[in-house]
């Protein structure tokens, strides 16, 4: 809906704006450092389209200290990234906005749940943000027999994403599958060069472009079912002595 003018956004009227969030950072040798960045934007499309929402170009640059090692990868500081959502969020407030579903496609943005939950707490009932990682439905999508690995970085469900909308980018005689050892939250120990030289997580060999296509389409599907639930609590919950949280 970024596309149109403002006068057609004011006819339209819609109550709903959808935020992506990507990153723009290492995927391996076989993927573009935009990956997650096109994954937020073709999701984004899909589900504001879904529900008739304002749609915000996908934000390029969250955090990714996790990344570090080789040139390419680049982050803001947790405090900046929280500013600059809570201003982008004000600001479709103040326009009239009632719901804002933050669609957040890269997983190393830990200062999100406390975003959500300020902004929910400090001004709810006059909007409500719901947040939805894309990172919950592969196990759904495994369980459903679309996925047939974890994923968790650069591996089966990201490599076939990029295949389904940029296949030009996708160099699958480079890829390498690595699972390490180590759980994932030692990431906050060392970057993900620590664990994996190559920067992958999961096993992006198994990724096929029909796959991709999948996973968007059962991924939009789960998401826009996910955040009319979030939005639907919401909206069901009365005044609690002082507090409408």
């Amino acid at each position: 809906m970024y596309r149109k003018t403002a006068d057609n956004i004011m006819e339209l009227n819609p109550e709903i704006a959808i935020l992506p969030v990507g990153s723009l950072e290492q995927h391996g040798p076989h993927l573009p450092v935009m990956t997650d960045w096109a994954i937020a934007s073709e999701f984004g499309r899909r589900i504001a389209e879904e529900m008739g929402a304002f749609l915000i170009p996908a934000l390029p640059i969250s955090t990714c200290r996790e990344q570090m090692g080789k040139k390419g990868s680049v982050w803001m500081e947790p405090t900046t990234f929280y500013q600059m959502m809570m201003d982008i969020v004000l600001s479709l407030k103040l326009q009239g906005f009632k719901k804002i579903g933050i669609l957040q496609c890269h997983g190393g943005i830990f200062i999100m749940t406390p975003l959500v939950r300020d902004l929910n707490a400090r001004y709810n009932p006059e909007i409500k943000v719901a947040l939805i990682d894309s990172n919950i439905f592969y196990p759904i999508l495994q369980r459903e027999g679309i996925l047939d690995s974890q994923e968790f970085h650069a591996g089966e469900a990201e490599t076939s994403e990029m295949m389904a909308i940029a296949p030009e980018t996708v160099f699958m005689d480079r890829a390498i599958d690595c699972v390490p050892e180590v759980p994932q939250t030692y990431l906050s120990y060392g970057s993900i060069f620590r664990a994996s030289p190559a920067g992958v997580w999961g096993e992006p060999t198994r990724a096929t472009a029909k796959k991709g296509e999948k996973i968007f389409q059962r991924g939009t599907e789960l998401a826009v079912e996910e955040l009319n639930r979030i939005f639907a609590y919401m909206e069901g919950k009365d005044k609690l002595n002082y507090s409408n949280f």
